[in-house]
Order: structure tokens, then C-alpha cells, then sequence
């Protein structure tokens, strides 16, 4: 219970953030993130809120999300049992990718929530989420399904789900998306200290 209080102090502290001009003005909702702090082992970290999370102030409600699920199902995880958020709270105009200032005036409260949570396991999807948490200019394509260890947390990159939504639902495609997730599987199995 005291996750869930301190990120409600967390939300609360961000729910009328004011800091980027464009996105403040665009946005209909800040979406904060879902999940049980208190028994969440996972953080997934997406790119930014597309139109639908911003209308239903919760992210990956989409298409994208539905093969979230799926994969996370694949390994017998429920989406109640993860904590989803994004690189930003704001949805882009349009869209578009998030860019750097917007990035940087969101990574505070992004610590802020990896902190608090403390997850076993961060799953980053899509390239500005790796390359925003990982510090690295490397792509997803040579990055994803190799764990780094952050700070005693393993950072699993991955592809976006939306991936196969491009790729016509390529089965070669889902595999390498299962095979990631997989790793945070057998991650999730192996014990930690404070567990």
C-alpha cells in the first residue's frame, strides 16, 4: 500500500504539468501509467500516448496493446500484473515522435517512478524508449532481447509490438517478439535478494 500512495503523490505532483508548451496544449488527458505498484516485478516503458490513450487516459489501449497482452499471456502474465507508462505523459501532435526537450523535461518522473517501484524487470519498446533509458545511440534492431543491468535492474529492449501491425503480423516477426519476452520470463524465475 505504500507504493500506491507515494505514486499517487507521484501523479499528483505531475497531473497539471505544465512544462511542454506544444504537448500541454494538445494533450486531453496526462497519461500517467496502470498497474499495481505493489505487486508489479515489470515495467514496460512505451514510446509516448498515441490518440487512443490519450482519450482513455491509459496507455497501449490500442491495437499495439492488444499484442501486448497477448505476448505477456504468452508467458502467463496479465497486463494487472505489469506496470505500463511511457517515455512522456503527453500525447505528440499528430503522432509524432517525442523529441529531446520533451524527453528530458519527462525523465525525472520517469526515475521517479522506476524508483519507487522497483521493478525486477524494465521492458523497453521501440527505439526511443531503449535509447532514451539505455543512454545509447545503438537501434532496437541490433539492441533488442539483451538484457543490461541499470542499477540491479535488468532493461530487456524490445520492439514495439506495433511492429507487427507493419509487418502484416509476420509470424517470423512474433516469434522474435516471444523470444524477448521469454527472457523476461526465465528473469522473472531466477530469485533476488530482497523478494
Amino acid at each position: 500500500m505504500e507504493k500506491s500512495n507515494k505514486l499517487n503523490e507521484l501523479k499528483d505532483n505531475y497531473k497539471d504539468c505544465p512544462k511542454c508548451n506544444e504537448l500541454c496544449s494538445n494533450r486531453t488527458n496526462i497519461v500517467f501509467g496502470v498497474g499495481d505498484p505493489d505487486k508489479c516485478k515489470v515495467v514496460i516503458i512505451g514510446e509516448a500516448p498515441g490518440m487512443n490513450e490519450d482519450l482513455k487516459n491509459e496507455p497501449f489501449v490500442g491495437r499495439s496493446g492488444q499484442i501486448l497482452n497477448s505476448l505477456l499471456a504468452d508467458i502467463g502474465l496479465s497486463r494487472d500484473e505489469v506496470y505500463i507508462t511511457n517515455t512522456i505523459l503527453c500525447r505528440p501532435p499528430d503522432n509524432r515522435n517525442p523529441n529531446s526537450e520533451e524527453l528530458q523535461n519527462c525523465r525525472p518522473r520517469l526515475d521517479e517512478h522506476i524508483k519507487l517501484l522497483n521493478p525486477k524487470v524494465v521492458i523497453t519498446l521501440g527505439n526511443f524508449s531503449t535509447k532514451y533509458m539505455l543512454n545509447t545511440k545503438d537501434g532496437i534492431t541490433s539492441v533488442h532481447g539483451k538484457p543490461v543491468e541499470i542499477e540491479g535492474v535488468k532493461i530487456i529492449p524490445m520492439y514495439h509490438p506495433a511492429v507487427l501491425l507493419y509487418s502484416g503480423n509476420n509470424p517470423e516477426k512474433r516469434k522474435e517478439l516471444l523470444d524477448d519476452f521469454i527472457i523476461v520470463k526465465d528473469i522473472l524465475n531466477e530469485k533476488r535478494e530482497d523478494d
